[in-house]
């Protein structure tokens, strides 16, 4: 059975409690901001699992507080689908702005803000465990833009417009249940391969960034002050980042700075380039020569000293048989 919701013929000291309520009823209680002139229409219908209608309305803002989500809890989600008109739209710590041809999806069960300019915007609202049962890692694309750029946004579109014009009344219960399925279907596997495409572009760019990083620590091994906030600086990226690109390899910065140091010295002390230790120490960036000793001894099994008097005795063997 449809539903059709409109401020038109209402007073205007009762548009916006009207709309308020209709629209909450049908989609997600929240709190809602109007401008003195605003005009709203909500219309569509129960599709098997799906509540599927077309918002067309002037500028407002729907706020759902903590205290909302207590009070009202609601474990839906509801995709938007942009046909004309533009949107502000911020939950989870992200914020985007959404405009035609887009799809966002948002969660009942999580405080949001949504400052809406819908000239056309369609919503399909659905249960949570239906999407997390295809698509476990769903709700954690909230308020991203789903199948950006991708031919599977078309068809998504094109399903949700034919949601809100299927004839109920014609078709079988079975029918509204296979169309809603499919239709969950599609939507979870546009983002699964979103998911995909997005991991493979960020395995790319922590590798760059990786590489970048690793580089700038060898040129600056000698360098006694070389701390985390100077390497993700020459990598151009947040310290934050840093950490997590080091330990998607298992190591952390300064852990891999301290080896890296330990491996220059070793080699620099069994190849002979040095009269004393300090100075393998110094060349590789380590201050405290007690601390470089143990550390050394630690990893080698053997002391720097001893190292360098075994490859000072190679060196002058080598020389003799010259």
């Amino acid at each position: 059975m449809g539903f059709y919701h409109s401020t038109e013929a209402l007073a205007p000291r009762h548009k916006t409690e009207f709309w308020r309520e209709s629209v909450c009823r049908r989609l997600i209680p929240a709190r809602g901001e109007f401008a003195h002139d605003f005009d709203g229409c909500l219309s569509g219908q129960q599709l098997g699992s799906l509540t599927v209608c077309r918002m067309q309305s002037k500028p407002h803002t729907f706020i759902r507080t903590d205290q909302l989500a207590r009070v009202a809890p609601d474990d839906d989600i509801v995709a938007a689908f942009f046909q004309r008109g533009q949107a502000n739209m911020a939950q989870q710590g992200r914020t985007l702005r959404a405009s035609a041809g887009d799809i966002v999806l948002y969660d009942a069960a999580r405080p949001f803000v949504h400052e809406l300019a819908p000239e056309s915007l369609l919503l399909v609202r659905f249960p949570r465990q239906q999407l997390l049962s295809r698509f476990p890692k769903a709700e954690h694309m909230m308020a991203l833009k789903i199948a950006d750029g991708s031919s599977l946004a078309g068809l998504l579109h094109g399903m949700a417009e034919e949601a809100l014009r299927f004839e109920a009344r014609d078709s079988a219960l079975a029918a509204q249940a296979r169309f809603a399925a499919a239709f969950l279907d599609t939507l979870s596997a546009a983002m699964e391969l979103q998911d995909v495409a997005e991991g493979a572009a960020a395995a790319t760019r922590h590798g760059s960034i990786y590489e970048k990083a690793v580089r700038y620590i060898d040129a600056h091994l000698d360098d006694t002050g070389l701390s985390m906030a100077g390497v993700a600086e020459a990598a151009h990226v947040s310290p934050r980042t840093l950490t997590r690109v080091f330990a998607a390899h298992g190591t952390t910065v300064m852990h891999h700075l301290w080896k890296r140091r330990l491996e220059q010295s070793f080699h620099i002390l069994s190849e002979g380039r040095v009269q004393q230790v300090t100075q393998a120490a110094y060349q590789c960036g380590f201050s405290d020569l007690s601390h470089f000793s143990r550390a050394f001894k630690s990893a080698y099994g053997t002391t720097p000293a001893t190292l360098l008097r075994g490859a000072g005795g190679t060196m002058v063997a080598l020389n003799q048989t010259r």
